[in-house]
């Protein structure tokens, strides 16, 4: 009914493994057990060996590996033809310097910021470009590499290298107005936290940049508390809250040579979202993509640089959503784009003449493509990863430019990320599956192994008494087949009395899935288990597997279908002998910490424990763009928004709880756990609360958090305490 043939193929043949794995229960590795110092401690073994790690192609024959011994790591330059490889002296500026800094493909190129002003090498000759005051952000090199641009104090300026002269080509930043930096709000839900907060992309000629204007005045202001000194301080965001105002935007082409700014025919004052611009081959036009405020009408415009007229090339409309299109592939001939969209509930590639007529339709089926990764037009073949046979991995793909001879490359299953050399000659390949450690291999492009470079595997796990690893699918209502993997203790005996504890893993957001066919194991996973605890995770319909089609159920009830099918789970766990179902916990951050709550929550009698870090307690609480994408916003949907809500159902929580949240928190606020806190302590229910001073919304405090967890759950599920 949704799956591919190929999904219920795989899932099939998981459900098969599934029903034999008693059969196989007693099928142990090893005689030794793993220690408390291996799970929790760091300690020897480790359960894979440190995996290098290709660093790119310089030319079609030569790339960037390095290896790893303890904390020393040597790179090297390999010829993928010969397997010949030398030290390569310069290959550390790139990664060394920040993942701010700037690296040209040949890594001949490199700029980076260092006490907040800019260094630039080439050749390993390092020169200091700013000496300021202020921080500059995000040196990036015009193709040439003549040029520099970054941003400081809201403009927008660019440097002649070689005549270390620097341009201010804005004017107006301020406290509230940014040139080339994005507003939080596009920074987190639009941009990408990858841009570290870049709006700016130069011409394919290196004479214009193309730059974003972000005006935040109208936009809410929330304040952050900082505990340090006598009287503390407050730290005041900018932050729209679902339903308020969005930062005005306008996108703008400043000419380096001139300084002239043109703008584009947009009204920054309407209630919409700009973004993903992308410049066309000729350097003439640039491509600029429009969403309505409900975020189901998108529009890409192309727009002329010179005076900012605009017209529409492409629309798509969905009754869910839509979401940016953050790649747009041309053609370097100039003919054409290619478009990865979802539209038809399956991400899928179209062809379009420049004029944004439909040229081809290149895939389809119930499947998804994940990533264009070359387009190689004089074989006008295009190389892209995607699931097909197999929702839960990823695989290396052809096709061609017509739509016909869709061919998958890599066929050893399990999830491969890629990289093609410039020539799609080769292409480099970390892989790994549910069974088998990461491996780095070296391929041709037909799919040939040449060589593997790298493996994870450490022989030495053999020795050790592991539990026993599964995946499978659940059968879930409505038909959905629900994917799962657990770690059994490994004497289970189903005929026994002897019951066990199961922790679900979740995170459970819309198009995000915890079941993944790559190797994803720890001794902490074989610790629970020997001890007697089921450690498990289970994807909802919506997660992903099922295509746009299951995530689009999500749709103005977030919470809904997740909380439906993981109480499946729970009920499918009860009709196994050997689950104590007064043991039923449950644990995720962000999304997942919202999940637990609300499973707590929602279903007090399937969920008896959980451990929450940084919920999300009420949507109206969550920004605009993340929120209203799925939820609309709270004027237009106040029962979805109730029923989506943990504080709906906080007075319901009977079970043992753990929250977990940072002090300075600026993605989900720290408001959304004491508000929970406030019904808990109002309803009498007695709760562990742990504040990180210091700690936004990854917690820096790493080892504390992951202990205090695992206390949590030695307490309630082994009874006795988190120790030797």
């Amino acid at each position: 009914m949704i799956e591919s043939a190929g999904s219920r193929r795989f899932f099939t043949l998981l459900s098969i493994i599934s029903c034999l794995f008693f059969s196989a229960l007693f099928a142990i590795s090893g005689e030794k057990p793993v220690t408390f110092e291996m799970a929790f401690q760091n300690g020897e073994p480790k359960i894979t060996n440190a995996q290098g790690r290709a660093g790119g192609w310089l030319d079609d024959e030569h790339f960037l590996f390095t290896e790893y011994k303890g904390d020393e790591s040597e790179t090297y330059k390999v010829n993928a033809k010969t397997g010949a490889r030398e030290p390569f002296e310069g290959a550390g500026s790139g990664r060394f310097h920040g993942a701010g800094a700037e690296t040209s493909p040949d890594k001949t190129h490199k700029a980076w910021v260092k006490d907040g002003d800019i260094f630039y090498s080439k050749n390993g000759e390092e020169r200091r470009l700013t000496r300021t005051f202020s921080t500059e952000n995000n040196p990036r090199f015009s193709p040439n590499y003549q040029w520099l641009a970054y941003t400081r104090d809201g403009n927008l300026y660019a440097m002649d290298i070689a005549k270390g002269l620097e341009y201010q080509l804005t004017q107006d930043g301020s406290d509230t107005i940014y040139n080339g930096y994005a507003s939080w709000v596009y920074f987190e839900e639009i941009l990408g936290r990858g841009g570290r907060y870049r709006a700016f992309w130069w011409s394919p000629d290196s004479s214009k940049l193309l730059f974003m204007r972000f005006d935040d005045s109208q936009v809410g202001t929330f304040s952050i508390y900082h505990e340090a000194g006598n009287y503390g301080s407050n730290e005041v965001t900018r932050y729209p809250k679902s339903g308020e105002a969005n930062p005005k935007v306008k996108m703008g082409v400043v000419d380096i040579a001139s300084g002239q700014i043109s703008w584009m025919d947009f009204d920054e004052n309407e209630d919409a979202y700009l973004a993903w611009p992308f410049w066309t081959p000729e350097s003439k036009t640039v491509h600029v993509q429009w969403l309505n405020r409900d975020q189901n009408h998108l529009v890409i415009y192309e727009c002329n640089v010179g005076d900012g007229s605009k017209k529409p090339v492409y629309e798509e409309k969905q009754e869910s959503w839509v979401e940016f299109f953050n790649d747009i592939t041309y053609l370097k001939d100039g003919s054409g784009f290619i478009l990865r969209s979802d539209k038809d509930g399956w991400r899928h590639l179209y062809l379009h003449n420049m004029d944004g007529t439909l040229r081809k339709r290149l895939t389809s089926g119930s499947w998804r493509v994940t990533d264009i990764l070359s387009v190689d037009e004089k074989k006008e073949t295009i190389y892209f990863t995607g699931k097909k046979e197999d929702m839960a991995g990823s695989d290396l793909f052809s096709v061609k430019l017509d739509g016909s001879k869709l061919k998958a490359i890599s066929k050893s299953g399990g999830s491969h990320r890629v990289s093609l050399s410039p020539q799609n000659t080769y292409y480099l390949d970390n892989w790994s599956d549910y069974k088998t450690p990461g491996q780095v291999n070296l391929h041709h492009i037909n799919g040939k192994l040449l060589k593997t470079l790298s493996n994870a595997r450490n022989t030495e796990i053999d020795d050790y008494q592991l539990g026993k690893t599964e995946h499978f699918t659940i059968p879930g209502p409505d038909g959905y087949q629900l994917p799962a993997w657990w770690v059994l203790p490994h004497d289970l005996d189903p005929k026994s009395d002897k019951k066990y504890g199961v922790i679900f893993r979740i995170y459970s957001g819309p198009n995000a899935p915890n079941v993944r066919n790559t190797y994803h194991w720890s001794w902490m996973d074989h610790y629970y288990a020997a001890n007697g605890v089921i450690t498990i995770s289970v994807d909802h319909r919506a997660s992903g597997h099922f295509g746009k089609k299951g995530v689009a159920l999500m749709h103005r009830k977030l919470g809904h279908w997740e909380i439906k099918d993981l109480t499946h789970a729970v009920e499918w766990l009860r009709e196994k002998p050997f689950i104590d179902a007064s043991r039923i916990g449950i644990t995720g951050h962000s999304y997942g910490g919202y999940m637990t709550l609300l499973a707590l929550g929602k279903a007090p009698d399937h969920f008896t424990h959980g451990v929450s870090g940084a919920p999300v307690t009420d949507w109206a609480l969550y920004d605009t763009v993340y929120t209203e994408r799925y939820m609309d916003r709270p004027q237009d949907n106040p029962d979805g928004y109730r029923e989506a809500s943990v504080l709906t159902y906080a007075d319901k929580i009977k079970g043992e709880l753990r929250l977990i949240h940072g002090s300075i928190d600026d993605n989900v606020h720290l408001q959304n756990t004491l508000q929970v806190v406030d019904i808990l302590t109002a309803n009498n229910h007695q709760f562990e609360l742990m504040i990180y001073p210091g700690s936004r919304h990854g917690i820096r405090q790493f080892k504390h958090r992951a202990d205090g967890a695992n206390a949590f759950w030695f307490r309630h599920f082994l009874n006795r305490p988190f120790e030797k």
